[in-house]
């Protein structure tokens, strides 16, 4: 997985120039964003596929290892459910 200041430095640019043609899904009415990590497929230089990640601001690693690991539990029920019912 590559790092968030691989190549590029501490250079930032408005994430729609990185992600450019990519969607997510809005924030609910009345939420304000502040921070980001965003975990991004990719294709390498040699065309293979790979993970990459960025972030917004430094972010307070000890809050983002507490919502990762949420996310990684959650989706494993996900997965876990979906391989019961399958």
């Amino acid at each position: 997985m590559d790092s968030d200041s691989d190549s590029t430095g501490d250079e930032r640019v408005p994430v729609a120039q990185v992600l450019s043609g990519l969607e997510v899904h809005p924030l609910a009415q009345g939420e304000t964003a502040i921070e980001a990590f965003v975990l991004i497929k990719v294709l390498d230089a040699d065309g293979r596929p790979a993970w990459s990640y960025r972030t917004t601001n430094r972010l307070n690693r000890e809050e983002l290892l507490g919502a990762l690991m949420v996310q990684v539990d959650v989706l494993r029920k996900e997965l876990r459910d979906e391989w019961d019912d399958g």
